[in-house]
């Protein structure tokens, strides 16, 4: 495996594209507190799962796992209308990966970008043809079936970014509800009809994906059956 770059790296590389970027984010210091957060707790995660099933060494590697936590919302400062911020994130990482020292390799940099590109609900916002005006400035437009997340690490980076807010951990349900509410009642966040409706169509399939993974957590799985799901 690659070199890979660190939990201080990623809040590095995320402090510099919030200077270039000035007041695309409502809060950056608690946008970097969630980076760090998600970096932990994937690690966290992976580190659990090999204590229970040993066997999974040889396909989850926490560091990957971690970075690409860490990097999940990396394309949030790049553009003031956060819709869409997974698919501009995972091309910046593609495009630049290599030159701002993500990785190693290229295929690790295409690894770990896939790993965070379809978290939470893009794939539905992906589909609405509403949003279709918003995908400027990506280039490459993904397949779709990259948006729906199959592997073992999509899952785990899902998982990770809705445990945890402002610096604070929380369940899942904890977490959804708090971003139901910001957006229903905030005025900072209430103004994204496109991300509401996306919620309401797309939250069963999220909650399906974070119970594999606290089933993985708590040891329930089979071994054989968690190979099910594949690995990047």
């Amino acid at each position: 495996m690659s070199k890979l770059m660190d939990c201080q790296g990623v809040i590095n590389l995320a402090t510099k594209l919030i200077d270039k970027n000035p007041g695309n984010l409502h809060s950056p210091d608690n946008y970097l507190l969630h980076l760090e957060d998600t970096y932990k707790i994937c690690k966290e995660i992976v580190e659990t799962a090999i204590s229970s099933y040993p066997e999974l060494s040889n396909y989850l590697k926490e560091e990957e796992v971690a970075l690409a936590g860490g990097l999940h919302d990396i394309g949030r400062p790049l553009q003031e209308n956060q819709l869409f911020h997974e698919l501009r994130g995972a091309q910046y990482i593609e495009q630049y990966g290599l030159k701002i020292g993500v990785a190693e390799s290229e295929v690790d940099i295409y690894r770990i970008a896939q790993m965070f590109r379809p978290h939470y609900v893009v794939a539905e916002q992906f589909a609405d043809p509403d949003n279709s005006d918003q995908l400027n400035g990506i280039t490459t437009l993904p397949d779709s079936a990259l948006l729906i997340p199959r592997t073992w690490q999509e899952a785990i980076v899902i998982y990770s970014e809705l445990s945890n807010v402002n610096g604070n951990r929380m369940s899942v349900e904890e977490r959804i509800d708090d971003v139901k509410d910001r957006y229903t009642n905030d005025p900072k966040f209430n103004s994204n009809p496109a991300f509401i409706n996306a919620m309401k169509t797309g939250l069963d399939r999220v909650f399906e994906v974070c119970d594999r993974v606290q089933k993985l957590i708590d040891g329930d799985f089979e071994p054989e059956e968690i190979m099910r799901y594949g690995f990047l």
